[in-house]
């Protein structure tokens, strides 16, 4: 049985403590794609008369849940952890990396802002447990993110119905958009540091 006809059907049987887990699980790093599991909830909240304000509020507390199991995993284990998620899955170490420029840039901001990023939304929490940031900040401003991308997911999901490869196929432009924009703002961030090094010995 594929993924989504998994999800639909623990949805189903099991109603918002469901959607709670699901959203937990995504957030917390586990594989699955909030492009398609969002817009899932929101194709079955309609199907079945779930009430939206309680799906859109159970997934943000979901997100925030998993949220907070990274950043204290990030926050216990540290450094060894990162480096262990990248030994492992090679493919997060830009992600990772561009969550440690944008904290070093934008610092609380970056949380609420790397939310909207694919990849990154997630690894943004490990990170902020790692260099310890305020737990309060953290949650504030990874709820202000969380609402703003599970709140459009599970929209297009309610009011597109059944058309979720045109949602996924736009959210699959819109990611490979924002990993072409991060990964030069990566750029960007090295070569000012690198000029700034220089500067600094002269």
């Amino acid at each position: 049985m594929e993924i989504g006809s998994l999800i639909e059907e623990f949805i189903i049987n099991y109603g918002l403590i469901s959607i709670f887990i699901v959203v937990a699980l995504e957030y917390a790093n586990l594989p699955l794609p909030s492009e398609l599991v969002l817009p899932l909830i929101g194709i079955v909240a309609f199907e079945y008369s779930i009430n939206f304000i309680q799906v859109v509020t159970i997934s943000i507390l979901g997100g925030i849940t998993g949220c907070i199991i990274n950043y204290y995993l990030g926050y216990k284990f540290g450094k060894p952890l990162i480096k262990a998620i990248t030994g492992k899955l090679p493919k997060t170490e830009k992600s990772i990396k561009s969550s440690y420029s944008w904290i070093k840039k934008y610092d609380k901001l970056s949380v609420m802002i790397s939310r909207l990023v694919p990849v990154a939304r997630t690894f943004i929490s490990i990170v902020a447990g790692v260099i310890k940031m305020n737990i309060i900040t953290f949650i504030i401003y990874s709820a202000i993110g969380i609402s703003i991308w599970n709140l459009t997911l599970i929209s297009a999901g309610y009011l597109l119905g059944h058309e979720l490869n045109f949602i996924t196929s736009i959210l699959k432009q819109y990611s490979l958009l924002v990993t072409i924009l991060a990964s030069v703002f990566i750029v960007i961030c090295i070569i000012r540091n690198k000029m700034k090094i220089k500067k600094n010995k002269i």
